[in-house]
């Protein structure tokens, strides 16, 4: 994901996508897809485009279309740690031979690709290196490089760094020093990215004062150079580097960086960015006011830490001269938003566009003025006719109030050519939203103003449905979010997706049984399923009996989503536990809600949640997906003390620790009796 807009100097594929995310975080996801796929129809390898599409399609469980973008994004994203993910790679099959470590590798189906004589002998280093066979290893290595040496560059490259990397894992870091320095004392490979990022690492792992500052220099060279979000990791990097070497002040100020560059490349866009993108589109202040964004590098616009709306400092000062168009709106909202009204209606009075009156019916809702605002959102209709969230509005307002503002509503939407105008804005908002009841509940009203019976009939029932399909999704018994992590080529890819239990009655007394596992589960995970139902089943009848009296009146299901890639390892134990104590309990998980974390039964009544692996890349997953929290193992509370994946901050807001099942119970279960 690129941190530099890769369409420079277009401004409107910039406002585009300042929009997108601004209109995700208000939770309007179709309307930012719909900008989204505008773009990218223009530039169809649009990296910070494909990412936000990513994450939309993430946000709503499509991870087969997210995967997909994630995957065109890794084609495009070459730079940086290309050589170390082609020996991460290597080092993959070598350790599992069945997948490929051979002289032919599988393509698809019916079709063998062989591999050159070169790369089969780069493999052998590692089948070497496997077999607890480091010095031949790096021989092996070694004989490589200096065969290709003249021939072929980018081999003799690859075979060297195989050879650093080798010593590396092997625990001499000292020469794995030793070599990547000589290659960068040929021609050619002084400045080369992948040897810049394997001596970072090196350096950080020799650990004495000189290394450490070998190290800040290299990294500070590949901030000034890397133009990838692998410059972010950078980031990290060097505020963990400048902690060590007793250089706080600069650790600190990298911190603010990492932080304000994660987040930035997360898409989560801050204030500034709002007001930005509302002083070109009207997004009504109430929403915008309701939203969370992240603090922005300008004090004036927000304070230092992550903060509400509700908490930004008031804006008072109003211009002599006011700027002209679209930066004196900039300034009424940023007042609006840090609760100056009066300088707002001021600043937006003063503009005297639609989009300005707009706002100023905003403000007067805010006042609690809500005739007052009906007849300013009406006028706009006449500029601005196509308006859904106007329309939408407006016919709520219709829908219950008395009086000449709801009669003046009723007049306008009564009139056909206004009407015709409003359903075709509305249908093409369900177009949009296909999901969400609002747009079919305000086409119930407007056809009932127009006196169609029947098409308020439909739409009305179509809302309803929606509505409680809704908050089935919202309060779904048995359903619980899992964080994992998925590899494209090596790189680590965090996201969250669903577990899923469920039960069915069976003559009292004569269940208690897990009857079903669906799902592409691996062998492990699917006993380890089988473990954990029988731990959980244990564990609440001897914990929580007065609330799980019927637990034997029902036989039990579970599935695990994303069917067409295998699921496997133990860390979805937590996320299991969960689910299978949501159904006994008959109670649901918060949806904004992820885990993980291996489950242990120390005994019937006490269930110990062990550490996982990958720890940052499952938080790097829940904030992607915009989660309120993620439970992780106590055990992992260390990979996030100095991590280059996670900023500090982040980490400290969304994740809570538990040494086991009691503790993440009380944070899911709250109010549990």
């Amino acid at each position: 994901m690129d941190l530099t807009s890769p369409a420079a100097g277009h401004a409107g594929l910039d406002e585009r996508l300042r929009l997108a995310s601004v209109l995700v975080e208000i939770g309007e996801l179709g309307a930012g897809e719909t900008r989204l796929l505008q773009l990218l129809a223009e530039q169809p390898q649009d990296r910070e485009a494909l990412s936000l599409l990513a994450k939309i399609k993430h946000i709503r469980g499509e991870l087969s279309a997210a995967f997909a973008c994630w995957a065109q994004i890794h084609t495009l994203a070459a730079e940086g740690q290309g050589a170390h993910m082609r020996l991460a790679s290597m080092l993959r099959l070598a350790q599992d031979p069945e997948r490929g470590a051979g002289e032919f590798l599988a393509l698809g189906q019916n079709q063998l690709w062989r591999k050159p004589a070169a790369l089969l002998e780069l493999e052998g280093a590692f089948r070497l290196f496997v077999a607890l066979r480091p010095d031949e290893a790096r021989a092996a290595c070694a004989r490589l490089a200096q065969k290709s040496r003249e021939q072929d560059r980018d081999l003799y490259k690859l075979a060297v760094l195989a050879e650093a990397w080798i010593a590396e894992l092997a625990g001499d870091p000292a020469r794995a020093a030793e070599v990547l320095e000589q290659l960068g004392n040929e021609r050619g490979f002084g400045g080369d990215t992948d040897r810049a990022l394997a001596l970072v690492r090196v350096y950080e792992l020799l650990g004495r004062a000189e290394d450490l500052e070998k190290a800040i220099h290299v990294c500070e060279y590949l901030l000034r150079t890397l133009r990838s979000f692998e410059r972010v990791i950078a980031l990290g990097r060097l505020a963990v580097l400048c902690r060590s070497a007793g250089r706080p002040a600069d650790a600190d100020d990298y911190d603010r960086q990492f932080q304000a560059a994660f987040q930035a490349g997360m898409h989560r866009p801050t204030l500034a960015d709002a007001v930005a993108a509302a002083a070109g589109h009207y997004l009504p202040l109430p929403r915008l006011a309701a939203a969370r964004f992240v603090a922005g590098a300008d004090p004036a616009a927000a304070p230092a830490e992550m903060t509400e709306i509700g908490e930004l400092p008031a804006i008072r000062e109003i211009p002599a001269m006011p700027p002209a168009g679209a930066e004196l709106r900039r300034q009424a909202i940023a007042m609006a938003l840090a609760g100056n009204r009066a300088g707002a209606r001021s600043l937006f009075e003063r503009g005297g566009e639609v989009l300005d009156r707009k706002y100023l019916a905003d403000l007067a809702l805010l006042d609690g003025k809500p005739e007052q605002a009906s007849r300013k959102f009406l006028a706009t209709l006449a500029e601005d006719p196509d308006d859904p969230r106007v329309i939408g509005w407006l016919l709520d307002q219709a829908a219950g109030a008395a009086g000449a503002a709801g009669d003046a509503i009723r007049r306008h939407f009564a009139q056909p050519e206004h009407a015709a105008r409003a359903v075709a804005a509305l249908e093409a908002l369900n177009r949009e939203s296909p999901r969400r009841p609002a747009a079919w509940r305000h086409l119930a009203v407007l056809h009932g103003l127009r006196g169609d019976q029947a098409a308020v009939r439909r739409c009305a029932d179509r809302a309803a449905a929606l509505a409680t399909a809704e908050a089935r999704r919202k309060s779904a018994v048995g359903r619980v979010l899992s964080a994992a992590v998925y590899h494209f080529a090596s790189r680590a890819k965090g996201l969250i997706h669903e577990v899923w239990a469920a039960r069915k009655p069976v003559a009292p007394g004569h269940g208690g049984f897990l009857d079903e596992i669906l799902g592409n589960l691996t062998s492990e995970l699917t006993q380890a399923v089988r473990n954990s139902f029988l731990a959980v089943r244990e564990y609440a009848r001897a914990n929580l009996p007065h609330l799980t009296g019927d637990i034997l009146d029902f036989n039990y299901s579970y599935k695990v989503t994303k069917e067409d890639e295998p699921s496997g390892g133990l860390s979805a134990g937590l996320p299991t536990a969960l689910a299978f104590l949501s159904v006994f309990l008959d109670r649901p998980v918060p949806q904004d809600l992820a885990s993980s974390g291996v489950l242990v039964t120390d005994a019937h009544d006490v269930l110990v949640v062990r550490p996982v692996g990958e720890a940052e890349w499952k938080v790097r997953g829940a904030y992607n997906r915009n989660l309120r929290l993620v439970i992780l193992p106590e055990g992992n509370r260390a990979d996030f003390e100095r991590s280059i994946q996670v900023p500090r901050a982040v980490s400290s807001e969304l994740v809570r620790f538990v040494p086991d099942l009691d503790s993440a119970v009380k944070i899911v279960f709250p109010d549990l009796d």
